[in-house]
């Protein structure tokens, strides 16, 4: 087991990760560049993907 320190640090950690990436995503979704390879694939795939690794984080406490 790991420490509850650690666990809420890395909770904490994702959480914000999760908080700016989709900042970043909403903003290059509204402005669409021209030369923006975002699709609605990518964007659904990258936050499986965080929601996976978060519940792996959850199930390790």
């Amino acid at each position: 087991m790991i420490s509850n320190d650690f666990y809420i640090a890395l909770l904490t950690g994702w959480l914000v990760l999760v908080i700016f990436w989709s900042t970043i995503i909403l903003f290059v979704y509204l402005r669409k560049p021209p030369n923006s390879k975002l699709t609605k694939k990518i964007t659904l795939r990258s936050y499986i993907i965080f929601i996976i690794i978060l519940v792996i984080i959850m199930l390790i406490n």
